[in-house]
């Protein structure tokens, strides 16, 4: 009895063991699309700073025209023609709009 017992759970755990390598590694489309897909915020900023064109950034109920210099983890660092610098912490931000 306790050898059919072995065979038996044999039969059914293998194949869930030999299946779950695979299953980690290909994880579903929507997870993937997910670390791929960019900051669509962060995407505008960016293409500012590369492209030299200007942005308005919308942040805290005020509206700022400016070139973005830099992108950092926190903060944009912009210029403006009234102002030389400015520092402006991501998540303050409300939305970006630009006409590129």
């Amino acid at each position: 009895m306790m050898i059919a017992f072995r065979r038996l759970a044999a039969v059914l755990v293998l194949p869930a063991v030999l299946a779950l390598p695979a299953y980690v590694a290909d994880p579903s489309p929507a997870a993937a699309q997910a670390v791929q897909a960019p900051d669509p915020l962060r995407a505008v900023l960016q293409e500012s700073k590369d492209k030299n064109r200007g942005v308005a950034i919308h942040a805290n109920g005020t509206t700022i025209n400016a070139v973005v210099v830099a992108v950092d983890d926190r903060y944009v660092i912009a210029k403006s023609q009234q102002s030389s610098r400015i520092v402006i912490r991501i998540d303050r931000i409300d939305g970006v709009s630009s006409s590129f």
